[in-house]
């Protein structure tokens, strides 16, 4: 059933099927500041991750709550069939309106977070919002 609604949610929504890599900068020169809490957790995805290109699936956004946020799913093969884009990353953000910056992101049952137990999981979280922050 799961992946029924998700391959219904694809065809009806092809845009969010995969997301594009930004178009090749100069040397120096910052990428645009996402404008979504949708966009902003493709970011920090893409981030994490280190790729350019994710293909993403289904997509849950929540701007309107206290913390804003959104979960999607996504996959780093551009090539996956929709039954097979199955990794999950939910963010929250510090608010629904520019200039977006993360509170806390889970990937994998890990959760990052500026107040997370372990050094290496804080690590990475600074360095998400580090990597925000140099956004235009």
């Amino acid at each position: 059933m799961k992946r029924l609604i998700a391959a219904v949610f694809l065809v009806a929504t092809p845009a969010l099927a995969q997301t594009p890599s930004p178009a090749p900068r100069a040397a120096g020169e910052a990428a645009s500041r996402p404008q979504t809490v949708e966009d902003a957790c493709v970011f920090v995805a893409k981030s994490m991750l280190m790729v350019k290109d994710l293909k993403v699936g289904v997509v849950q956004s929540f701007p309107e709550l206290t913390p804003p946020g959104a979960r999607l799913t996504y996959s780093s093969r551009m090539d996956a069939e929709a039954a097979d884009i199955t990794d999950e990353i939910e963010c929250q953000f510090d608010s629904a309106e520019g200039p977006l910056m993360v509170t806390r992101f889970c990937m994998d049952s890990t959760c990052y977070a500026a107040d997370s137990e372990e050094p290496e999981d804080r690590r990475r979280f600074e360095e998400v919002r580090a990597l925000m922050q140099r956004l235009k």
